[in-house]
């Protein structure tokens, strides 16, 4: 695989990454609109100049890293890592950097724990809904424990 770059999310970024996205997900451009209002920064991995995979960093004094996505075709090839080394480099200045992980997924908590995470002990429920492949809304309920790591 060639190498990943990882980079903010402009506007020549969105043009390219919807593009790809089904019309009715509207996910980029609803996370480029919370950036540009200076709620997060979304980072984005390329691969050949196309994007496989994406986080956001949140603002405040305990940023979290949330929605990291990495395309199935490119898991486990470092772009997940990638992703997460450009958000520490992000949050560097705040001290520490929090990532939910849903409980039912271990091979994430794995690469966590691997790149010095630890746990918290704090568990959060929550619901959110999204559109699916088929252009259906669906409605997931999860939970999520926290993770961090001390960036200094």
């Amino acid at each position: 695989m060639s190498e990943v770059v990882v980079r903010g999310l402009d506007e020549v970024s969105l043009a390219a990454i919807e593009a790809r996205e089904p019309p009715s997900r509207n996910y980029v451009r609803s996370a480029y609109a919370e950036q540009v209002r200076g709620a997060l920064s979304v980072l984005v991995a390329w691969v050949d100049g196309v994007p496989v995979g994406s986080g956001e960093v949140t603002a405040g004094p305990r940023p979290e890293l949330r929605n990291l996505r990495v395309d199935a075709r490119y898991r486990g090839q470092g772009v997940g890592t990638a992703i997460i080394a450009a958000s520490e480099a992000a949050a560097e200045d705040r001290g520490v950097l929090r990532i939910g992980v849903a409980v039912d997924n271990p091979s994430a908590r794995r690469l966590y724990e691997r790149l010095g995470y630890v746990a918290t002990g704090e568990v959060e429920e929550y619901e959110y809904t999204y559109v699916d492949d088929d252009d259906r809304e669906v409605s997931e309920r999860e939970s999520s424990e926290y993770l961090e790591k001390l960036l200094r």
